[in-house]
């Protein structure tokens, strides 16, 4: 899977996960606190990512996951393994 097939991946993840968000509005880098992630809305965006790219998060890495970017890098990473 490329990089770009995971963004748009993440971003159908947190627009599911997210009222009013909407995939145009995802910027790589925009925070994901200010685009209306929640804690809640973040442990489904985590379970999600597990089920969509067959990973398992580990929860101080997960944390560390604020922008799209982020999390993006942290897919290709795992699924490099």
């Amino acid at each position: 899977m490329d990089r770009n097939q995971i963004e748009k991946t993440l971003k159908e993840i947190l627009v599911k996960r997210v009222a009013g968000l909407a995939p145009e509005a995802i910027a790589p880098d925009a925070d994901l606190a200010e685009l209306g992630v929640d804690s809640l809305a973040f442990s489904w965006i985590l379970a999600d990512m597990e089920d969509s790219f067959d990973i398992v998060m580990v929860g101080a890495d997960a944390m560390k996951l604020k922008t799209l970017s982020l999390a993006a890098d942290y897919v290709e990473k795992h699924l490099a393994h």
